[in-house]
């Protein structure tokens, strides 16, 4: 799991059956700190985010757990949002 900022939107006019409905999210990952970490992702959003969301996503074959259609062609997906942090 890892921390990103949700800076915008895809649209997808024509995608595979698997990701009819999916909501595409542009994403930029970030430390806990909220400097920068790597370059921007799609993400498939699954907890209605919006743009300037703090959220935690995952990447890779847990990407599709949270998705209907168990095959579907996921690499990463937003499955929460950060209301806040305490670190210490």
């Amino acid at each position: 799991m890892f921390l990103g900022l949700v800076r915008g939107s895809l649209v997808a006019t024509r995608k595979v059956p698997d990701l009819e409905g999916a909501v595409l999210r542009v994403v930029q990952p970030v430390n806990h700190d909220g400097s920068h970490q790597g370059g921007l992702i799609v993400a498939v959003d699954t907890v209605a985010s919006r743009e300037g969301d703090l959220v935690y996503l995952v990447k890779g074959r847990e990407a599709t757990i949270p998705w209907p259609q168990p095959l579907a062609p996921i690499d990463a997906a937003i499955v929460g949002l950060v209301d806040g942090m305490d670190l210490r």
